[in-house]
């Protein structure tokens, strides 16, 4: 299969969850004098903080202070940022996490699971298909979506979350198949913990957790070689690739005995980035 060539000097980099951890630092890291960057979040307090702090880099920064789970609003802003000039990267960062994708011992109730998945997954769907038919016509460009490395394994603390992100990298990996051969690459980025609002809120161990620089410069190399996916830490992805040869029971005791950590107190910050 065809790999579409890889975009290492974009001109315009539209990215979505960007008031807040990894979509802050990859903001603030791909911002270069004469580069456009589009950015959207829910907190316009924040988002107008890092496009000043983009803009003293030298970027030209829009902002739109946007809920990705409005899928007509994704579209027309989307349409606007393409008509202002080609997307070259597009990334779908934005997600919920953290306590507030906790599972409260009794189970998750239908309300918190319709939103984590409204967020996590539909909203990757609304932030990638307006920007997609563009991209083919054109023939570049490279859409990226931020999930977990939990994609890999349901944790009774977080299962419809674990499933939300399992879903985009599938989803991710599809689309990379069927976009290739026209010139349109895909990364799915499966981090584990940042130290983010979100993955703060938790009062659990965040064992290998990386700074949000330290992750933007991991997916911004990653994206600038075409990458078709960027996981980390290693210690994580050796452990969790680990768990598929094991029996299912040997897998269930071990996980389930990590219910004993607890929960983190309800609520979470409000936070745009993904964990």
């Amino acid at each position: 299969m065809r790999r579409a060539t890889p975009i290492t000097d974009p001109e315009h980099v539209v990215i979505t969850g960007a008031t807040s951890g990894l979509g802050r630092a990859l903001a603030i890291g791909y911002a270069r004098p004469g580069r456009m960057l589009s950015l959207a979040g829910r907190n316009a307090e924040r988002l107008e903080e890092v496009a000043t702090a983009c803009e003293r880099a030298g970027a030209n920064v829009h902002t739109a202070t946007l809920d990705v789970t409005d899928a007509a609003a994704m579209e027309a802003w989307l349409a606007r940022c393409y008509d202002a000039l080609p997307i070259d990267i597009l990334v779908a960062n934005a997600g919920l996490g953290g306590a507030a994708a906790l599972a409260p011992p009794s189970g998750e109730d239908g309300e918190q699971a319709r939103n984590i998945l409204s967020v996590n997954t539909v909203g990757v769907v609304n932030t990638v298909t307006p920007a997609t038919p563009k991209m083919v016509a054109r023939g570049r460009g490279q859409i990226v979506i931020v999930g977990s490395i939990q994609d890999s394994l349901g944790v009774p603390q977080s299962p419809v979350y674990c499933a939300s992100k399992a879903a985009v990298q599938i989803y991710g990996d599809g689309l990379r198949r069927l976009l290739s051969e026209k010139g349109v690459g895909v990364t799915v980025v499966r981090p584990g913990f940042i130290d983010t609002p979100m993955s703060q809120s938790l009062a659990m161990p965040r064992p290998f957790c990386w700074t949000p620089e330290r992750a933007a410069e991991k997916v911004m190399a990653g994206v600038g070689k075409g990458a078709a996916q960027i996981t980390f830490p290693w210690p994580l992805r050796l452990v969790l690739g680990l768990q598929k040869f094991a029996p299912v029971w040997l897998i269930d005791f071990v996980v389930a005995r990590s219910m004993r950590i607890g929960w983190a107190p309800p609520g979470s910050p409000d936070a745009d980035g993904t964990d």
